[in-house]
């Protein structure tokens, strides 16, 4: 009974006449429009007959009211709300999206804003739905006002899945190469989640990775080229494939050093497959490169100076292993390292001091030293990234090596662990005593003097 004097009341204000008294822009009393609506949304919930009692109004409500004016904009705003929180009805529901769509092509941000917003709750009720309006909402991503670009990103997001991740992710990479300067951090964590989440093929993975890379490599984070560095490695029949398109782009651009680091370390373990043309697939163009052209890449990665001293000490690993791998250019990496030695910078110093005595003292274990790396355990680096393994090794999973100094050294960490620099805080190995560590050092007998009989 409540329901009916309500829709009653709400039909007559709909269609009665002019009046001054309680007209705005020409809309006769929008704030009890607006109250009506929302007590209906109330006693609509969770009821299919009250539901059913309201669906000629609200209909008329929709279809009636000017959008051209806030008023009216206003009301249908909360008409959508009411319409989407009753139970189901199909032909409602149409014309709840058809408003939406309508407020997406607004000049008006703020309505813009608030349409976007209302098709972020809408997506739970009805995704496909929201499909629709896909186009739409990639304009809104490519809108000049910051609001509306980060929520249209959300959407966008929230839309992504199996059957569409492909022209999704190309659109909004095709965006990020044209996008601020301040819009790339947010453009960049999205696409690299929705790849890594919905990627169909690992080849695919790593072109749309190559590209997000190649554009905005300064602004991804360590974890993103980390994971990248995994996938590769357990892609082991694309391993020629990504280093060729890997030195293209690294040929092309040094500026961003998320893409330089992927590009020195699969140098430096497939660079052998790089000037062989090892794996070449149907899809790529044919490329000439020499044991000196990739030396140089790697030269060039050590002496920039915008890059870090993360790429720089990767960049001289890599000369070490293509020593090995490059026997033609293994005079010339000597050298290159045997420069480093007076570097200022005290990692890449001893690093080469390391590498050089190795290079002219130790021939017979060099190549063991530089063997490829094993596959990359990609469980592993997932649990640790989602927070399901610890970041650090337990003391109870240490098995001590006994040394000649009395220190128990801990068991090798896994290879996943050589990309995840958050092992850091692992806690300290136990010294089992100081004084066989002292009789070392000093050469003195600090045992205690045995008692007299």
């Amino acid at each position: 009974n409540c329901i009916e004097g309500l829709v009653k009341t709400l039909r007559d204000i709909a269609n009665s006449p002019y009046s001054p008294e309680y007209d705005i822009a020409g809309i006769t009393d929008p704030f009890l429009h607006i109250r009506l609506l929302k007590l209906l949304r109330i006693l609509g919930q969770g009821d299919a007959g009250a539901s059913d009692c309201m669906t000629d109004i609200l209909a008329q409500v929709a279809s009636r009211t000017e959008s051209n004016k806030n008023a009216g904009n206003a009301i249908l705003y909360e008409c959508v709300e009411t319409i989407m929180s009753i139970e189901d009805n199909g032909g409602l529901r149409v014309l709840a999206f058809n408003i939406l769509g309508r407020f997406l092509s607004n000049r008006d941000n703020n309505i813009r804003y608030v349409g976007l917003n209302m098709l972020m709750k809408a997506i739970m009720v009805d995704a496909k739905a929201v499909q629709r309006h896909r186009a739409t909402i990639l304009e809104c991503v490519k809108d000049s006002d910051a609001s509306i670009q980060k929520r249209a990103l959300e959407l966008v997001y929230l839309l992504v899945n199996e059957s569409n991740v492909k022209p999704l992710t190309k659109e909004l990479i095709e965006y990020l190469e044209v996008s601020n300067q301040e819009f790339k951090g947010d453009i960049t964590a999205k696409i690299c989640s929705l790849v890594e989440k919905f990627s169909p093929a690992k080849i695919w993975y790593i072109d749309q990775m190559l590209k997000v890379l190649s554009e905005a490599g300064n602004f991804v984070k360590d974890e993103v080229w980390h994971a990248l560095i995994i996938v590769i490695s357990n892609a082991s029949d694309l391993h020629g494939y990504t280093v060729r398109a890997l030195y293209r782009v690294f040929q092309a651009s040094t500026e961003q050093e998320s893409l330089v680091r992927v590009a020195v370390w699969c140098v430096g373990e497939y660079g052998d497959m790089l000037v062989n043309n090892v794996g070449m697939l149907d899809i790529e163009e044919p490329i000439t490169v020499t044991e000196s052209d990739a030396v140089d890449a790697m030269e060039v990665a050590i002496k920039c100076q915008r890059l870090g001293l993360t790429t720089k000490a990767m960049a001289l690993i890599a000369l070490f292993k293509l020593s090995s791998r490059f026997p033609s250019c293994s005079e010339r990496i000597k050298d290159i390292i045997v420069q480093n030695k007076r570097s200022l910078v005290l990692e890449l110093q001893q690093r080469s001091i390391e590498f050089s005595c190795i290079l002219q003292k130790h021939h017979n274990i060099r190549s063991a030293l530089v063997e490829r790396m094993p596959i990359l355990d990609e469980a592993t680096f997932t649990g640790r990234k989602a927070g399901s393994l610890p970041t650090a090794v337990s003391t109870s999973s240490i098995i001590p090596c006994n040394l000649p100094n009395g220190i128990a050294k801990p068991a090798a960490a896994p290879i996943g662990d050589l990309l995840d620099l958050s092992s850091d805080d692992a806690p300290p190995a136990p010294v089992s005593s100081g004084g066989d560590f002292l009789q070392d050092l000093l050469g003195v007998d600090l045992s205690p003097a045995s008692a007299p009989s």
